[in-house]
């Protein structure tokens, strides 16, 4: 008996869902990685590196591989974003002086921030260019007190630009970008915002990525800032990250306990109006939805369903990405349970809410998930309907 083919996630990288297409084309046509390999004139072993995203295909083996599947182009479109690096509009530095650069960054910051989370943010390169004319005024003999308050807002702009770039799949930029907003954070004395940097972002990505050991290693030094800067909110923040961690690894009372300390500090966490902008994306709601994530990572997609939808249920409106994508994992859920009516229902329900924004490419790598299982799971017949408009949003959004 042949070994059980372990699951593709191509939610984490393009590199990942060009991987998981081919292993579903390849196997829908019956062919081994030798037999498919000996046609396109490259070894199995390759193709199987391909498949797990542990190699870069070149694009004439694309083409081969599209022209032997008989995929009409998919997989020259799906494997494209590895070829081309994502352009980003030039824009001019801003002229910023001591004066004004903290307020105009500012501005921006919150003008993005505003937009972000419907996934209609499309200023990445203008914050971008705002955050290097601030930066450059970092240097220009500020006072003690103005120079710590200007890197905090430079902490705080390099953390967005960082998390818009891994939400459109640059991760090795979310990385850079990361590294020097703890390092602005750090200047400033701002333990909050190192916390946050460390384990909402940079940890966060990695286990999203397909490295949770480096996300757990990260979401550990973020609760220990956390607890530094004292908030209780934070802490429970950087708890729930590292739960998630625990879970991909297969780390079930780990896990579970993190979730049980992230509960704790939220339920004590003192409501003053002091908690900063950004720290208003966890809540109880989004520690359903990181409840919910854990428990399909640990086989008990029942669970997760009943926690999805205590999130669903209790998240601000403006929250379209995780709205989006709690809901396709209840989808998910709902598929290996076998609920296909459910499941239908619920991949509707995250098509409505990603029909009227731009959609960022994280984002559109979760449905491409979701419409691989259906392709795999036999509901053709009844989800089809379902299914077509799936594709076709798929399609216009890739």
């Amino acid at each position: 008996m042949g070994q059980a083919l372990r699951e593709l996630d191509p939610r984490a990288s393009a590199a990942a869902t060009f991987g998981a297409e081919l292993r579903a084309r390849r196997l829908a046509r019956g062919r081994s990685l030798r037999e498919l390999g000996q046609l396109v004139l490259v070894s199995g072993e390759l193709l199987a590196k391909v498949e797990k995203a542990q190699r870069r295909p070149r694009p004439d083996l694309v083409q081969r591989l599209d022209a032997v599947l008989d995929t009409r182009g998919e997989l020259e479109r799906l494997a494209a974003p590895l070829f081309v690096a994502a352009a980003r509009p030039a824009i001019d530095r801003p002229r910023l002086s001591p004066g004004n650069a903290e307020l105009e960054l500012r501005r921006v910051i919150d003008e993005v921030r505003a937009v972000d989370h419907t996934l209609a943010a499309d200023r990445l390169a203008e914050l971008m260019a705002f955050a290097e004319a601030a930066a450059a005024v970092d240097g220009s003999g500020l006072s003690a007190p103005v120079k710590t308050s200007l890197r905090r807002t430079l902490a705080e702009a390099e953390q967005l630009a960082g998390w818009m770039l891994f939400d459109r799949g640059d991760q090795p930029g979310a990385e850079r970008m990361f590294a020097r907003a703890k390092s602005a954070a750090q200047l400033a004395g701002a333990a909050d915002l190192v916390a946050y940097v460390l384990g909402p972002s940079a940890a966060y990505s990695s286990i999203w990525c397909g490295n949770p050991e480096l996300g757990a290693e990260r979401a550990y030094g973020s609760l220990a800032w956390a607890r530094r800067s004292g908030n209780r909110r934070l802490t429970a923040f950087a708890a729930a990250v590292a739960a998630r961690a625990h879970a991909r690894l297969g780390e079930d009372d780990l896990c579970r306990r993190m979730l049980d300390e992230s509960e704790s500090e939220l339920n004590r966490h003192v409501a003053d109006g002091s908690d900063p902008v950004w720290l208003s994306v966890f809540d109880d709601a989004t520690l359903a939805g990181y409840r919910g994530l854990c428990l399909m990572d640990l086989g008990e997609p029942r669970a997760a369903i009943t926690a999805l939808w205590q999130e669903e249920v209790a998240s601000p409106p403006q929250y379209v990405r995780n709205r989006i994508i709690w809901r396709l994992e209840s989808a998910q859920a709902h598929l290996r349970l076998g609920e296909l009516e459910s499941a239908g229902a619920a991949i509707e329900k995250a098509l409505d809410y990603a029909g009227p924004g731009a959609i960022t490419p994280r984002v559109v790598r979760v449905f491409h998930g979701v419409d691989l299982r259906l392709r795999t799971s036999r509901s053709s017949r009844e989800l089809a309907v379902t299914r077509e408009r799936l594709s076709g949003f798929i399609v216009a959004n890739e």
